[in-house]
Formats: structure tokens, C-alpha cells, sequence
């Protein structure tokens, strides 16, 4: 009976100490912290390059409540004016239930065209337009709302907290995955029998998370709260402006809002991403059922499996881990973005498991994972393109260095 075959190193490439030798040299030294830290940078930004157009998206559908009272959600629950327009036979219902002449409006029924009577004659007419419009943003998909930000706001709108989430996004990576690889490698030098370990990327992956996360969680606020204004709305914006804002108004603890759902969040999030990315990565290592797009068909001949089949392996892997944590730990993120982006007045003291309440009551199951389609259009991709960077990064790195 053939032996089964080790299955590959977790994220510390060919620097990782294999699991049950403890033995120092030079062929087990972990890999050098300039070529973790380049490696990490530059899955880093390309991930925030991508992905924070999806987070704008995101942030913006999940900080706005579906039942909030507003005119918008209003016509949002009623439906498009233009819609009863046509069904009322040239009548429009307003939001109190009024029925007036299409008269009154003639800019809806006829928005091309140009009127000699002064504007303000149409300021009923302009905010009922503006809400329909806001009510069409609401309702509409990741990609369709994704091209309205930017008709309307251009460049500035779809990359609201790209300077953040740059400044943020780097030594967040690089204190995870670097932590990451240290405590696997202690746990493992801890624990070099063969009994089942995967306890060990689910201790490693939320503690390394902790850690990341608390580092960083000043940026990931004001990230966040950028990414949920409007580009030219008259809010000062900026990382200096928000951080003087905040210090401001609570001193340091208030650039630590809304750290208990953010770890709540990351924490499980890192832990599930992990334990089911070494589970997936060893499983396609191992297995012969795919044929030459499996890893044991080679090692089976006693060949090397190919660096592009391995780092195939490794996206794949990194995009299944992703989508199954992004989906468990959705209500998390949703809980997160309100707490962060709404005032005082409007509750965002509460806690994370009482704001989880409340918005299942307003909003149901669905309220729970509000945006979390956008999350994962970002997510899933982002977190395959950032961990292969840094698995087949610190390879290279570490030759050239």
C-alpha cells in the first residue's frame, strides 16, 4: 500500500518547518521578513486597487437601513412614480398619499424638455426626480449601482477611501500573514506527532487576525466611513480631516468604534478562511481523481507537480476558503458598517449582537446579509489574488534576495 503523500506547507513556502522536524538549518529558516513584507505589499494593493469599488458598494447598501422612514425608501417600498404614473392614468401619488395632475409635474412626464417658467416652479418636481433616482441606486445590482457612483461622482466616488485602505491595507497584510506563519510554525514545532491538527490554522488564522485587526482599526473606520459619503456632498473628507473629526468628538477611544463586530467579523472570518484553505490546498495536493489537474497524478509517477498547476491550486483554493467565510461571517460585516458609519443619535452605541437584533426585526434575514454579494464580488477574488502573491511572492523574493 503506496505511503500517502505529506501534503504541501501552509503559507510559509519552501521556509516552512515541516511538520515533525524541529531540526534547525539552513533549509528549514523561515523566510526573510523583507521578502514577507514585499510579497504582501503587492497582493495588498492590487487587491485594494480592485476591490474598492465593490467596497464602496457594499459599505453604501449596507449603511443604509431598508426601513428608515425616508422619502426615497418610501417610493422604494411603493414603487417607481413613473410606474403609477402610468397605472394611475396621469395622476402621481406622493408619499403622504396625495394624488395630483400630471400637470404638476411636467418635468417627469416629459424630462427633455425645456421650460420657460423659473425653476423653482419644479422644485417639487427636481426632489421627487432625486428620490427616484436614490430609490433606483438602492434597489439596483452590485455592478449597475457600481456605474451610477461613478456617473454621478466619477473616479472619486468608486475609489472613496482608496488612500486609507493603501495606507491600511499593507501592514494589515503583512502583520497577518506574517503572524499567520509564525504561530503555525510554533504550534507545529509544539505538536510534531501525527495526530490531526486542524485546530492549528483555526488558533493561528484568529489570532493573527486579533492582532491585525487592533493594529489597523483606526483606518479600517475611516476607510469605511469615506467609502459611505458621497464624493461631492459637503462633508469635508480626507484621512486628516477624519482623524482630527474624531478626536474631536471622543478622544482616542472613538478611533476604536465598532472594533468588537470588526473582530467579530475578522476573527471567525481568518479562522474558517484558513482552516478551509489548508483543507482545500491539501486535498487537490493529494488527490488523483482530477487526472493531470491533480496533484497526485504527478507525485503518483514520481514527477513534480508544475509550478502553474500549483499555483493554480492555490487561487482555487484561496477563492473556495473565501466564499465559504465571507457567507458564514456576513451579518458580522453588516453590523460593522452601521455601527461605524451611523451617529450617536442614531444608535451607534449599541452593541453588536443588539444591533444584529435590531435589524433582523426592521429587516428581516435578508437585512443580515445585506451587501454581502458585493462583499464576496470583492472578496473572493481579492483574497485568492492577495495569498497566491504572497505564497509564490516569497519565493521568488527569496531567491533574489
Amino acid at each position: 500500500m503506496a505511503a500517502r503523500p505529506l501534503p504541501p506547507p501552509p503559507l510559509s513556502g519552501r521556509g516552512c518547518i515541516p511538520k515533525g522536524n524541529t531540526s534547525s538549518s539552513p533549509n528549514t529558516s523561515s523566510p526573510s521578513l523583507l521578502s514577507r513584507i514585499i510579497s504582501g505589499s503587492t497582493g495588498s494593493v492590487i487587491y485594494a486597487l480592485v476591490g474598492t469599488p465593490i467596497e464602496v458598494v457594499k459599505v453604501r447598501k449596507q449603511a443604509a437601513p431598508s426601513h428608515d422612514g425616508s422619502f426615497s425608501s418610501s417610493l422604494k417600498r411603493r414603487g417607481n412614480p413613473a410606474k403609477m404614473l402610468l397605472r394611475s392614468r396621469g395622476t402621481v401619488m406622493l408619499n403622504n398619499g396625495l394624488m395630483l395632475p400630471i400637470n404638476a409635474f411636467p418635468c417627469l412626464a416629459a424630462p427633455g424638455v425645456t421650460h420657460t417658467v423659473p425653476s423653482t416652479d419644479f422644485s417639487i418636481c427636481s426632489r421627487l426626480l432625486e428620490s427616484c433616482r436614490n430609490a433606483s441606486k438602492q434597489s439596483s445590482g452590485t455592478f449597475r449601482m457600481l456605474q451610477s457612483i461613478f456617473r454621478n461622482e466619477g473616479f472619486a466616488g468608486i475609489y472613496a477611501g482608496l488612500k486609507p485602505t493603501l495606507v491600511m491595507s499593507i501592514p494589515n497584510t503583512v502583520i497577518h500573514l506574517s503572524s499567520y506563519d509564525e504561530i503555525t510554525m510554533r504550534l507545529r514545532e509544539m505538536h510534531s506527532s501525527n495526530s490531526d491538527d486542524a485546530y492549528i490554522p483555526l488558533v493561528a488564522g484568529s489570532s493573527a487576525r486579533i492582532i491585525s485587526s487592533f493594529a489597523t482599526a483606526p483606518l479600517e473606520l475611516i476607510r469605511t466611513r469615506q467609502a459611505s459619503m458621497i464624493a461631492n456632498s459637503n462633508v469635508p473628507s480626507g484621512m486628516y480631516h477624519d482623524f482630527h473629526y474624531l478626536l474631536r468628538q471622543g478622544g482616542m477611544r472613538s478611533f476604536y468604534k465598532g472594533l468588537g463586530p470588526l473582530l467579530l467579523r475578522d476573527a471567525p472570518f481568518a479562522a474558517i478562511y484558513f482552516l478551509c484553505f489548508e483543507k482545500f490546498r491539501s486535498n487537490l495536493s493529494d488527490t488523483s481523481k482530477l487526472g493531470r489537474w491533480s496533484g497526485g497524478y504527478y507525485k503518483a509517477q514520481e514527477m513534480q507537480v508544475p509550478a502553474s498547476l500549483d499555483l493554480l491550486h492555490t487561487f482555487t483554493s484561496g477563492a473556495s476558503a473565501a466564499l465559504v467565510a465571507t457567507i458564514l461571517t456576513g451579518p458580522f460585516d453588516v453590523a460593522k458598517t452601521r455601527i461605524q458609519t451611523l451617529n450617536k443619535a442614531a444608535g451607534a452605541n449599541a452593541g453588536t449582537l443588539s444591533c444584529m437584533r435590531q435589524i433582523f426585526r426592521e429587516e428581516g434575514v435578508k437585512g443580515l446579509w445585506k451587501g454581502n454579494v458585493s462583499r464576496m464580488i470583492k472578496v473572493v477574488p481579492g483574497h485568492s489574488i492577495m495569498i497566491t502573491c504572497y505564497i509564490f511572492g516569497k519565493k521568488i523574493f527569496d531567491d533574489i534576495l
